[in-house]
């Protein structure tokens, strides 16, 4: 009785209201993540290069404005932050689905405008998707990292527990909304999926709304104002104003304006940088207003450019820790079409497969990725810890070989001498299956060599590959993670995993630069090997990292001992 009294506290009153309303956002983003792949390829079925640019124009957003979207949250009330934050993702996505159910029912005739009226679509529906990807960062921002750590005080178990709830209701979403979404778009077409989605967010941006209300007016510590988060501001002003002050016309390094995060890790303790603040906030300083405006402005700027700050800045500390090519290894998992992106779910709709089946492989792929996570725990205290990581790469490299294969199989259309001029015509041409609603203004007739669904062995293989890897990919990850937490110091951890975060970034973002470069479904297998060859790069640094760390790779010594103890005996 006292644990059933336990559970069911855990979920009454202010918990309650975090936990549904994040269950509704976690379900609209998974939908709109796993719609837009789809959504994309039947806008331009002729390749994949608009996929490419949607990828490439979101990572390339969250490189540039992921620091500025922080520092604007962090500088904003805690209920105004959420709640405008929490509507503008909302309506960037209604709007956006809209715009996609329009231009999917009425193609013909908003092309028959002219060429002009397709870019336009292009460039508003990647614009709001990315205006809908940097609000819905601010929103996780300002709830999942400030109001649950505000709510729960100095309780570390009551964090760590709802933590874990949040956790689990992501990974349930990741698994149902794919399939959800998929079977509808399956029942009723792709333009209809984009109303539902639409639908979604407009019905559930009213209750999330009131629930964010209602946390925030009934606990106390959310109503706070963030003194000590603009005292941190106001003495990074101050800094920057002395050093103007002295030589504004001189140009200053980037170092003037990093961010709140990067100066809590600079190389000084503690104590030193009390001192600091205190000199500073001792000090009298004369400056003009127009002054000011320039060193905010500046400020402002760089942040912009905050993660490409981080990498330059942080790079001789982060090369100093033996981890370094841990790190290393984990960025070059990046830089793959070999997972369950836009990318990979454009092309799987390409080869003839349905929203619903592509749905079901997500869900397939998340329950082997937290499969991983159970057995993480358990492959660590076996193997150890270092070893761990070079296991999970192997069993992920393993697994991504049926991907490679699958490049040479029945079906596939890997051809990098044929002409790409003609496979706009031949990709709707092999890729018109019975059912399938690749492109509903297409009047070309299915080809009587086309594989059916059933015979294409290339894609069976491919999404195999990719589904098992998963175990590994996770096991990897958190491994990496692990070594880091571990081993990097106290004062350094900001600055570090910036820097690998940064990189993190970088890769992806090359990833869609790569298949922007090739787009065409008979490019694709050369995305595959090459996304295949960086893999094995990520294993081989690894590999140099377990080898230094541990002085060998394998017992090889304790092996020939065995040996000999059986030959002499």
């Amino acid at each position: 009785m006292a644990s059933m009294s336990a559970c069911c506290k855990k979920w009454n009153g202010n918990n309650f209201f975090v936990y549904f309303s994040h269950f509704l956002s976690a379900w609209g983003d998974r939908m709109w993540a796993f719609g837009v792949g789809l959504f994309l390829i039947n806008i331009s079925s002729e390749s994949l290069q608009l996929t490419a640019a949607y990828g490439l124009s979101m990572s390339l957003s969250v490189l540039l404005f992921g620091a500025l979207v922080g520092d604007i949250v962090d500088e904003t009330p805690r209920l105004k932050a959420a709640q405008t934050a929490l509507v503008l993702q909302n309506l960037f996505v209604i709007i956006c689905a809209v715009l996609i159910f329009f231009f999917l029912t009425y193609m013909s005739a908003i092309v028959s405008f002219g060429q002009w009226t397709r870019y336009t679509v292009y460039v508003l529906i990647i614009l709001l998707c990315v205006l809908s990807r940097l609000t819905s960062m601010a929103r996780q921002i300002a709830v999942e990292k400030d109001w649950i750590v505000e709510m729960c005080g100095e309780d570390k178990d009551r964090l760590a527990t709802m933590t874990a709830a949040l956790r689990r209701i992501d990974l349930s979403t990741q698994i149902l909304a794919p399939m959800a979404t998929g079977f509808i778009m399956a029942l009723a077409g792709v333009e209809f999926g984009a109303i539902f989605i639409g639908a979604w967010n407009f019905g559930s941006v009213f209750i999330e709304y009131y629930f964010l209300w209602k946390v925030y007016n009934t606990v106390p510590a959310l109503m706070k104002k963030k003194n000590l988060k603009k005292s941190q501001v106001a003495t990074e002003l101050k800094e920057n104003l002395v050093k103007e002050k002295d030589a504004f016309d001189q140009g200053r390094p980037l170092e003037e304006c990093m961010t709140l995060q990067d100066k809590d890790n600079l190389d000084t303790t503690d104590d030193e940088k009390k001192e600091e603040n205190e000199a500073l906030n001792n000090q009298e300083i004369s400056v003009t207003p127009e002054t000011e405006k320039k060193v905010k402005k500046k400020c402002t700027f760089t942040r912009l450019f905050n993660s490409l700050e981080r990498l330059y800045l942080g790079w001789p500390v982060y090369v100093s820790y033996d981890i370094r090519n841990a790190g290393l290894a984990l960025a070059c998992l990046y830089m793959t079409v070999l997972g369950f992106d836009s990318v990979t779910v454009g092309y799987a709709k390409t080869q003839g497969v349905s929203e619903l089946l592509v749905g079901i492989m997500m869900a397939l792929a998340a329950s082997f990725g937290i499969f991983g996570t159970f057995m993480y725990p358990y492959m660590r205290r076996r193997l150890g810890l270092a070893r761990t990581g070079i296991f999970g790469l192997s069993l992920q490299i393993t697994c991504l070989v049926l991907c490679v294969v699958s490049v040479w199989m029945p079906g596939s259309k890997f051809d990098l001498f044929l002409d790409t001029n003609l496979n706009a015509t031949n990709a709707m041409e092999l890729s018109c299956i019975e059912n399938s609603t690749l492109d509903v203004n297409s009047t070309i007739p299915c080809s009587k060599e086309t594989l059916s669904l059933s015979e294409n062995v290339s894609i069976w293989m491919l999404l195999a590959g990719i589904i098992t890897a998963r175990f590994g990919l996770w096991v990897a990850d958190l491994t990496v993670s692990q070594l880091f937490m571990e081993s990097v110091a106290e004062k350094e951890r900001g600055k570090v995993n910036g820097v690998q975060s940064s990189l993190n970034q970088l890769m992806d973002m090359l990833k869609y630069l790569m298949v922007v470069l090739a787009p065409h479904e008979h490019q694709f297998g050369l995305l595959v090997h090459i996304s295949f060859g960086f893999i094995c790069i990520g294993w081989l640094f690894y590999a140099f990292f377990l080898r230094k760390s541990r002085g060998h790779f394998f017992h090889f010594e304790k092996c020939i001992q065995k040996n000999n103890l059986h030959t002499n005996s």
